[in-house]
């Protein structure tokens, strides 16, 4: 339920909406099935992306960040909360990945 403010106030724009990255966008990784590793992360990519080079620049770092994976493992997806299948040609606009959007996996 909302609640009044006593007191007159201005609603700031937000620092990370879309319009601010121009051709990038926000996207969350976050591994589910590692409770010790449990540190999701945001990083800024191209919308033309395409997934082959998500995986190599921005996930195979983070994944082996943690003791427990190599990269080499085969990963299920899921994009927020829908299973996901990604294609390594295809960018991340073309497989419905946008800004803000959680890309999260566990080990298959």
């Amino acid at each position: 339920m909302p609640t009044l403010a006593l007191y007159d106030y201005t609603v700031h724009p937000s620092r990370s909406a879309q319009e601010l990255y121009g051709d990038d966008m926000l996207v969350n990784i976050w591994q589910k099935d590692d409770n010790f590793f449990a540190c999701p992360c945001a990083v800024r990519v191209p919308k033309a992306m395409t997934w082959q080079d998500f995986y190599q620049t921005q996930f195979l770092p983070y994944v082996s960040a943690s003791p427990r994976t190599t990269g080499d493992e085969t990963y299920a997806w899921h994009l927020d909360d829908a299973p996901f299948t990604p294609e390594d040609s295809k960018t991340l606009d073309e497989l419905g990945v946008h800004h803000k959007h959680t890309l999260g996996f566990f080990k298959a």
